[in-house]
């Protein structure tokens, strides 16, 4: 049995046997390799895409009688004599010009000082030539410190020892000391005045996570940290209190000024039995022949509820749960729903909760007898919205691709946020959020490591690839790329 593999980064077809053994049933040709190679392909990745190892790959190439291109450059590298490569060295040339000279990595290079015994040309050999002007030219031109120290064939410490005695401010000197000028009050009245993060950031001419430990170390409210003063200041006796005064989870949270979360957190951490949770204790001691009892005797939901002291959503999550037989779907229709009354809550909605609650069915049972008496809901009317829409798709697009806000294309076409997104889906628009996705999708390694290579700080990386800083240092780590001195 042959098994063709469509590549997704090439167009060339692959026939290989399947085995269990792994690689053994995979056949490489000669073709296939050559075919590769010409497209540009480095042999790692030739090996990646014929779903082998690189050492199995190699054995390979042996068989076909095909050269690997590591072998042609380890004769390259022994064809470099020890008299051309030294006297390149005495003339000061840097590593990145020797290894372009010879065609070398790095590591090759550092292997040749060895081989030929070259040590005194390591690091800090030429540390007493380099002068201001030579370490200021690097500096200007903000290549990051291992560059320059590949450069100038010295070592980080030699580097940092250079600064200080030509009396050199780098990007990172100079941002201390604006740092340092940073005052608690200017920080404070631009966060008063509504600015963000990254404003703020921008005008006081530092980095948004300098800024962020700034905050931290100066002791400014923020609402973050407002937040948490607010959740640490709601004490078990408090809480109890709004809960047994009969206000709903909101307004707690609104009088409290914390979030849901927030909440649930607390009930956990006080262990404060609401309502909800003594519902959801009722409905474990319940026993299958008891739920199944009501239910055979014909009682509604309602009844059924208030027979079991639980909620109408704990009604059916019982159902699924104990595996009893209820026939929801035929009680929706015997249900009598007269069409004035539908019309009536509709036109007073409130939500649909309390939708349910006037007309004693479930959500299920009031869209499906909305539908079947034809009475218009907010979820009707929703849908109907849409289908308007669709003829304006194309209006729609071009005011996203000029930067139309979610909030401001909300407000041109009179809808909701809720259905903002339905419509972004249902016609399968394109929202900056979908083309930062997108780009961040298309990044590759290689692309990362070049902007690395250019000096460029992760600010300015992320505003060339049309990315977040989050998303930027996301595809750092998925690519294994250490930044420990990368700028901000």
């Amino acid at each position: 049995m042959n098994i063709t593999v469509n590549s997704l980064h090439t167009n060339h077809n692959f026939s290989f046997k399947p085995a269990f053994g792994g690689k053994k049933g995979i056949i490489i040709t000669k073709e296939q390799v050559l075919n590769l190679r010409n497209s540009g392909f480095a042999e790692k990745k030739i090996a990646e895409e014929l779903g082998v190892s690189l050492a199995y790959y190699y054995k390979q190439l042996k068989k076909l009688g095909l050269p690997s291109k590591l072998s042609n450059y380890n004769d390259e590298l022994n064809k470099i004599s020890k008299e051309k490569f030294e006297e390149l060295l005495k003339q000061h040339f840097s590593i990145l010009d020797i290894c372009k000279y010879f065609k070398i990595t790095t590591t090759a290079y550092y292997n040749l000082i060895k081989k030929f015994d070259l040590k005194n040309y390591m690091h800090g050999a030429n540390s007493k030539v380099i002068t201001k002007n030579m370490l200021q030219e690097l500096v200007d031109n903000k290549l990051p410190p291992e560059e320059i120290c590949k450069r100038l064939n010295i070592s980080q410490s030699v580097y940092y020892k250079l600064l200080q005695k030509l009396d050199i401010q780098t990007k990172y000197k100079k941002s201390k000391e604006r740092v340092a000028k940073v005052k608690k009050e200017d920080i404070i009245n631009l966060i008063e005045s509504g600015k963000t993060y990254p404003e703020i950031a921008e005008i006081l001419g530092i980095a948004q996570p300098t800024l962020q430990r700034l905050i931290t170390k100066l002791k400014i409210s923020t609402k973050i940290l407002q937040k948490k003063e607010a959740i640490n200041n709601v004490t078990k006796e408090k809480l109890e209190e709004l809960i047994e005064s009969g206000k709903n989870v909101d307004e707690i949270c609104k009088e409290l000024n914390i979030s849901r979360r927030n909440y649930s957190t607390l009930v956990n951490r006080f262990g404060i039995m609401t309502a909800f949770r003594q519902n959801k204790a009722n409905t474990l001691s319940i026993t299958k022949e008891e739920l199944q009892t009501l239910v055979d005797k014909g009682l509604t939901v309602k009844e059924i509820c208030n027979t079991l002291n639980i909620s109408n959503p704990l009604f059916y999550h019982l159902l699924k749960r104990l595996e009893v037989n209820y026939n929801y779907k035929h009680h929706a229709r015997l249900k009598e729903v007269p069409r004035n009354k539908l019309e009536e809550t509709v036109k007073n909605w409130e939500s649909l909760a309390k939708a349910e609650e006037e007309l004693d069915i479930a959500a299920t049972t009031f869209h499906h007898k909305a539908k079947e008496t034809k009475v218009a809901t907010v979820l009707s009317g929703s849908i109907n919205r849409l289908k308007e829409l669709e003829a304006k798709t194309d209006e729609i697009q071009m005011y996203l691709d000029e930067g139309a806000t979610p909030q401001e294309i909300c407000e041109m076409y009179d809808i909701p946020p809720v259905m903002y997104h339905s419509l972004i889906r249902k016609y399968n628009l394109v929202s900056t959020a979908k083309r930062k996705f997108d780009s961040a999708k298309n990044i590759t390694k290689e692309q990362l490591e070049q902007l690395l290579r250019s000096g460029k700080s992760k600010m300015e990386i992320s505003e060339e690839l049309g990315i977040s800083r989050n998303t930027l240092a996301l595809k750092l780590a998925k690519f294994g790329i250490k930044t420990k001195n990368l700028k901000n």
